[in-house]
């Protein structure tokens, strides 16, 4: 394109990417100056109306952001404050194998969320991860993880990553994670001498309750 050798038609395919994509942030994304606001206790990004693309890359900028930040404010030796970053749904950030990016930036994606595990809790900086499949998850982030919540699962290679990665699990708590009921998981790893099987209450109100309750197929079906 600088030196006006590239012909039009051949690059209009990528123009059209690169101006959907930046709508696709114009609609996420605002830039003011609030620079002097007190940051808030709790901060929650959703990506649920966003595209596959999107949920890959803004969790990418977001974290490298937070923890660079921390980071270059944070003294090792005098840490007076943490950050606690917490991803739900995390097969979809988190992925090895993915299809839908070129190598090198999964590598660098998958990079990043190593070095803030492997390297954050120096600083003040700590990493919780939920997923319903933690097979695909990278396994470098999998085995620096010290402590589980391990919940219903049947999928034969996640309960194969299980085995492979937490020693601190027995044949018994093994054999009953497919059965374990709704709200009952296992806790597991370097803060408990043991596995111990905890039951979660589920909240009254419904209006505190996240709307993840499935449906009851006899009462729709009876109506």
């Amino acid at each position: 394109m600088l030196n006006r050798y590239a012909q039009f038609e051949h690059i209009n395919p990528l123009i059209y990417r690169i101006e959907a994509k930046v709508r696709e942030l114009d609609t996420i994304i605002e830039i003011n100056d609030n620079d002097n606001e007190e940051p808030p206790l709790m901060t929650i990004y959703s990506f649920r109306e966003c595209s596959t693309d999107i949920k890959k890359v803004m969790p990418l900028l977001i974290a490298k952001m937070l923890f660079d930040n921390h980071k270059s404010q944070t003294e090792q030796e005098n840490i007076k404050n943490t950050v606690h970053l917490i991803i739900d749904e995390a097969h979809n950030i988190l992925s090895s194998d993915s299809k839908r990016e070129g190598n090198s930036w999964k590598n660098y994606r998958l990079d990043l969320f190593e070095e803030i595990i492997k390297e954050g809790r120096k600083f003040g900086f700590y990493l919780t991860i939920c997923s319903q499949r933690p097979f695909d998850i990278s396994p470098t982030i999998i085995s620096q993880i010290h402590n589980y919540f391990i919940h219903r699962l049947v999928n034969d290679k996640d309960l194969e990553m299980i085995d492979n990665t937490i020693p601190t699990l027995d044949k018994v708590s093994r054999a009953a994670i497919p059965t374990l009921s709704s709200g009952c998981c296992i806790v597991s790893g370097t803060a408990l001498s043991m596995p111990v099987f905890i039951q979660v209450d589920q909240i009254h109100k419904k209006t505190y309750r996240p709307s993840s309750d499935n449906v009851d197929l006899y009462k729709l079906w009876k109506q």
